[in-house]
């Protein structure tokens, strides 16, 4: 449905209700039953000799990528079906504003969710852990630099997957994980190569028939650690500003085009 304003608070604040809505049953279904998971998982470490000071960081961190790579890339799946297409066309709200409501769910929504939720989950469980076994694990702590630096990480790696859910018609995380694999092989084999050319005269054995091994006279090589250095940091600046930015914006013209084929 084709709307005059590209985004309105209100309209926008209706259409992220509803996403929320037709995904409430499912979300409470998939909240108890990892409730009660970590509080198993919580009880046989309080029981042990051992109690565990990490537990909730290690489960925080497999629920924030295991849990919200699938949600993400599950959140348009509505568009893609032949079933739900058009309902989703009809929507009265724009390109931007349908993209946005779900980047907001599975990015900061779904973060901010699993953080408080296992905040909770940590109290509740230690606490009855303390009354069975007077004896608990560490209560998880949400305001530390680790887990906010994993939040943002969360972010990068959320924004490949998003991509990934709107150009998938289906098998969204499967097909994105394939993707990445095979991307991360083409760019290991081009830096050999590169690496391979560029410093010839330093090498043995690298692909030599009969010969497996690769020895690198690595005393020979110029390294300028400053340069180095520099080179680290432009990378770390590049990683947290540039997919995230990037893959979102693909994502939002892939939405617009994939509306425009289920229309005709």
């Amino acid at each position: 449905m084709k709307t005059t304003n590209i985004i309105s608070p209100l309209r926008l604040l209706h259409l992220f209700k509803r996403d929320i809505l037709n995904n409430v049953n499912t979300t409470l279904i998939a909240f108890g039953a990892v409730t009660a998971v970590i509080y198993l998982i919580s009880a046989i470490s309080a029981y042990t000799n051992a109690p565990s000071g990490e537990l909730y960081f290690s489960l925080f961190t497999n629920l924030l990528f295991a849990g919200g790579l699938i949600v993400t890339s599950m959140v348009f799946k509505e568009m893609h079906k032949k079933e739900t297409a058009q309902n989703y066309l009809l929507l009265p709200a724009s390109n931007f504003e349908k993209f946005f409501s779900r980047l907001l769910i599975s990015t900061i929504g779904f973060a901010l969710f699993t953080l408080i939720g296992v905040t909770v989950i940590s109290y509740l469980s230690e606490g009855v852990n303390t009354l069975i076994f007077k004896r608990h694990n560490e209560i998880f702590n949400p305001f530390t630099k680790m887990v906010w630096t994993l939040m943002a990480h969360y972010l990068v790696a959320q924004s490949i997957f998003f991509l990934g859910a709107v150009y998938f018609r289906k098998f969204h995380f499967i097909k994105t994980i394939n993707v990445i694999f095979l991307l991360q092989l083409s760019i290991t084999i081009i830096t050999a190569l590169f690496v391979r050319i560029v410093f010839f005269d330093l090498f043995e054995g690298l692909f030599k028939i009969g010969d497996t091994s690769l020895i690198m006279q690595w005393d020979k090589i110029p390294l300028n650690t400053s340069s180095f250095t520099n080179l680290i940091k432009t990378l770390k600046i590049l990683y947290w500003l540039v997919p995230a930015p990037l893959f979102w914006t693909i994502s939002y013209f892939r939405i617009k085009e994939v509306e425009v084929k289920n229309a005709i």
